[in-house]
């Protein structure tokens, strides 16, 4: 006989069977809860009534529902979510808990077996790729996003499918000729109007070629940057003005420069060419893009025309 009467199955079955007590009773008479005998009765494979002791929900007591009960509940949740519920899922439209299903089944993969429903291994599920056929196994949320078992496979996918008019890269291209080499080259019909070389390399000789010597932007009479006795009193105060602030992308920890919106070889005049209204502060970058004219500037006094 066991060394703990609750453990002994004849004597369960006659007090819980043919005696029918309750298990919190027997729990009184035996020395234990009722939690504990009617784990035993479990184990020793002793069906119980439905359930006993009276219901209790959440976490107070796992093991007040039957596992019969238990079991439909769960093929309830997977029915209303139409997939196999997880942990929390189960939690949260569960009448019961998890904690029941682990006491009753262990796990909940146990559970999941039990109710002839797909298993999430740590929350994982097996398809087949889409491309080679081979199974793969992916998270069950990207469970319908998830077509391929690898990057081969895909681009082996898109090199079958995605051929001719079904090429998005293909569709709608137009042909332009390059400014520099003058060969023919296909871009995006959007680009029509902003596209003017077929590659870097053609726009590299082009400018080589453009921006030359006097040509160039940064050109500055044989090196001579002076630019009257007044300039530096008013590119201080242009910065101060601008609050030491890039005025194209708001940049303010990188060296700034004060840039002529009119340049400066325009002028007669060196007072006018450095008056605030045709100055303004960039940062080096935006002052060469300025100077090349890919961006267009305006300082905060408005500007003239010489």
């Amino acid at each position: 006989m066991p060394d703990s009467p609750w453990q002994d199955k004849d004597r369960l079955y006659d007090l819980y069977v043919e005696q029918e007590l309750s298990a919190a009773s027997i729990g009184e008479e035996l020395g234990c809860s009722d939690v504990t005998v009617l784990d035993w009765l479990d184990r020793h494979d002793i069906p119980t009534r439905n359930p006993d002791p009276p219901r209790m929900t959440g976490e107070d007591n796992p093991r007040s529902v039957s596992k019969d009960d238990l079991l439909a509940d769960y093929k309830r949740v997977a029915e209303d979510l139409d997939k196999t519920p997880t942990q929390s899922e189960y939690n949260e439209f569960g009448e019961y808990s998890h904690r029941a299903i682990r006491s009753h089944y262990g796990s909940m993969g146990a559970i999941q077996d039990s109710a002839s429903l797909e298993r999430l291994r740590k929350g994982r599920v097996t398809i087949e790729c889409d491309a080679c056929g081979d199974e793969y196994s992916v998270k069950h949320a990207e469970k319908n996003k998830s077509r391929f078992c690898s990057r081969d496979c895909l681009g082996q996918w898109m090199s079958e499918n995605m051929t001719g008019e079904n090429n998005r890269y293909d569709y709608n291209q137009t042909e332009f000729t390059c400014e520099w080499c003058g060969e023919s080259y296909l871009r995006a019909a959007s680009q029509e109007g902003k596209t003017r070389f077929c590659s870097q390399e053609c726009l590299v000789e082009w400018r080589s070629r453009e921006y030359s010597g006097e040509n160039h932007p940064r050109w500055k009479d044989n090196g001579d940057y002076y630019r009257g006795p007044n300039w530096h009193r008013q590119r201080a105060k242009a910065r101060e003005r601008d609050n030491h602030q890039c005025q194209h992308c708001g940049n303010s920890d990188s060296k700034l420069d004060v840039h002529h919106i009119i340049p400066f070889n325009e002028f007669k005049d060196y007072e006018r060419a450095n008056r605030l209204q045709n100055l303004i502060t960039l940062c080096v970058s935006c002052h060469s893009n300025a100077e090349w004219g890919n961006i267009a500037v305006q300082s905060k006094l408005g500007t003239f025309i010489e």
